[in-house]
Parts: structure tokens; C-alpha cells; sequence
């Protein structure tokens, strides 16, 4: 059997005194360097030492806006939306190559590392709205072509295991207008080049009522959100992932903390986001190891060796610390290396 991969899905709590507006205030101006860094590589080391297979790098900023920010910078285009390749890079990947670099010579090991970025149907309806402009919505998939181009040419002490294009709306929103064979090109070209280079390439879907479109495509990974959804597994047919060579990334620890933390209000009638010492029952009663295996031994019961990667629902930037966070993805690290050496041993 393969064994099933852990990796994340990006997004952290800012450290205590830091906020969200910071970090995108300094990542564009560049002009206190030395702390970004520094709270982006004290990050990533954290996850890869609470036991992320195939971390990615710490996402602090606006999915959608980190990348649409550059693509709107007129300096930074040919014309308008049409992105200048050399300026479309993701700054985080830069700063975590030194953590990668000092990995391998602690190691003798190359890290593997997640790569995500803004889908072309997520970054249109930000950028456009509900109405359908097909040659718009090409060009951002073009744009998001040259991300993942200069991501190639930025992993230098690391290699790219995996690329990620979030793409929350397809499946969910029903404002978008494109067609279904619009989704299939867009998705394709913003995918051929990451295949083309043996690296896997996923979608990362809350629903993957849209599955099968995504299977005529060069994406060969689709994540979704089982954890918080288990109903969601029932829309997926273990053929039709075959038949396409399809994988999927199934989500087996729940992130939608706003609920988890409802359910820790209502079993002990407080307030847990003022009576702090609560929030740790998220990840002692509710998240533990036991409960994420056993979500993973029943995705496994109905979809076997399709699962190539198991990770948390979704991203944790609204956990209400990175403590809380980090033993979530610490938890779901022991239940999937559980998971794994109980099947090696069959």
C-alpha cells in the first residue's frame, strides 16, 4: 500500500501582536524584512516539526488578494491583468528556502513542500463578479501559469511535491456563469505546467460536487472537506476517480472552529473564546488522534488507494492561536503515521 501523505493547507493564526493587515503591509513594502522572515521560517519549522509530511509555506495574507495584488499592479503587467513573469512571485517560498536549505544538511534529505495558490474561478469572481468575460478569466489562469513557472525557479533547497489551486467556489457558488468546458480550459492551462514537470497538481474544492468536471482535466488531485462534511464522501464515485487516474486530498480533521468551539460553549456553558483554558478541549476531546484515524479508516473503507493525501478541512488562519493550531495539525500528524503503520503491518 502507498502510504497516505500528510500535508496542510497553508493558512496559520498570526503570532500574538501581529495581524493579518502587517503581515500584507511589510510583504509589499518591504521594509522590515528581518521579523517577516523571521515569523514565516519560525512557522514553517514548526510545522514540519509537528510532523507535516509535505508542509506548505505559511500563508499569513489574503488567498485570493496576494496574488490578485500583483496582478492589478499595473508596473507589473504587460497590459492590463496580463502578468510580467518575473513578477509573479510568491515571497514566502523565498523565505522558506533557507529553512529548506538547513533541513537538508541536518537531514541529508530534500524537503518536499506544498505550493498553493489562488484558483483562476476564485481570483475572477473577486476581480469581476458573476459576469462571464471568457477571455478575462483565461488570462488569470495564464497569470496563475507564471506563479507557478517562477515557483520552479524559486525551490532551490526544496522540491515541489505538490501544487494547490484553491478554488472554494466551484461546487458551492451559484453565481458563476462560465460554462462547464470554460472551467475545463481555464483549469487546464493553469495546470498543464505543473504536470508537465511530474509534480502533482490539486484543486482544493469545500465541495467536490464538481468532481467529475475536474477529472477531464490535467489535475490529478482533488482535495475536499470530509472532516466537517462526511456526507461529502457519498458524492464520489471510486470509478470515475479510476477511470481518470484521479487522487484525492481528504480532509480528516475538522477547522471550521467556529462550530467547535459552539459545541465546547454548549457541553460546558461558557464562553471559551473569554474563558481561554476551554479552547484546549478543541484538540483533547473533540480533534483528538483517535477521532481523525477513525475518519481516515472510513474514507479509506470506501475509497482505498484513490486517497493519496490526508490533511485538516481546510486552513487555520482564524484558530485563535498558533499553539491551538499546531496541535491540531500535531494531532493529525499521529493519526495519519497510526494509520499507516497499522497498514503496513496487515
Amino acid at each position: 500500500m502507498q502510504e497516505i501523505i500528510f500535508i496542510d493547507e497553508g493558512s496559520l493564526p498570526t503570532p500574538e501582536g501581529i495581524t493579518r493587515e502587517w503581515v500584507k503591509a511589510v510583504a509589499e513594502n518591504r521594509n522590515e524584512d528581518e521579523k517577516l522572515f523571521s515569523i514565516i521560517r519560525e512557522a514553517f519549522q514548526r510545522k514540519i516539526d509537528v510532523g507535516v509530511h509535505v508542509p506548505t509555506y505559511p500563508q499569513f495574507r489574503d488567498m485570493i488578494g496576494q496574488f490578485l495584488d500583483i496582478i492589478r499592479e499595473e508596473k507589473n503587467c504587460y497590459e492590463p491583468y496580463v502578468l510580467k513573469e518575473e513578477n509573479a512571485k510568491i515571497l514566502e517560498l523565498e523565505i522558506i528556502d533557507e529553512v529548506a536549505k538547513q533541513y537538508k544538511k541536518d537531514t541529508g534529505k530534500t524537503l518536499e513542500v506544498r505550493v498553493c495558490i489562488a484558483g483562476p474561478t476564485d481570483m475572477y469572481l473577486q476581480a469581476f463578479g458573476a459576469t462571464a468575460f471568457v477571455d478575462a478569466y483565461n488570462i488569470l489562469a495564464l497569470d496563475i501559469e507564471k506563479f507557478i513557472k517562477q515557483a520552479f525557479k524559486t525551490a532551490k533547497n526544496f522540491k515541489i511535491k505538490v501544487i494547490a489551486l484553491d478554488e472554494i467556489s466551484l461546487g458551492l457558488n451559484d453565481k458563476i456563469q462560465f460554462s462547464d468546458a470554460d472551467i475545463i480550459s481555464a483549469l487546464t492551462v493553469a495546470s498543464t505546467y505543473a504536470r508537465q514537470q511530474g509534480t502533482d497538481m490539486e484543486i482544493h474544492l469545500y465541495s467536490p460536487l464538481k468532481y467529475k468536471l475536474i477529472c477531464e482535466t490535467p489535475i490529478n488531485v482533488i482535495g475536499f472537506e470530509y472532516a466537517g462534511t462526511p456526507s461529502y464522501l457519498d458524492l464520489l464515485d471510486r470509478k470515475v476517480l479510476e477511470d481518470s487516474n484521479t487522487y484525492v486530498g481528504v480532509g480528516v480533521s475538522r477547522t471550521d472552529i467556529f462550530s467547535l468551539i459552539g459545541i465546547i460553549n454548549e457541553k460546558y456553558r461558557v464562553n471559551a473564546w473569554k474563558e481561554k483554558e476551554y479552547l484546549q478541549k478543541i484538540v483533547t476531546e473533540l480533534e483528538t488522534s483517535d477521532v481523525i484515524k477513525k475518519r481516515l479508516e472510513t474514507a479509506f473503507s470506501i475509497l482505498g488507494d484513490r486517497i493519496k493525501y490526508a490533511n485538516p478541512d481546510c486552513g487555520l488562519a482564524f484558530w485563535p492561536d498558533q499553539d491551538l493550531a499546531f496541535k491540531l495539525l500535531e494531532n493529525t500528524a499521529k493519526a495519519i503515521n497510526e494509520f499507516n503503520a497499522e497498514k503496513r503491518d496487515q
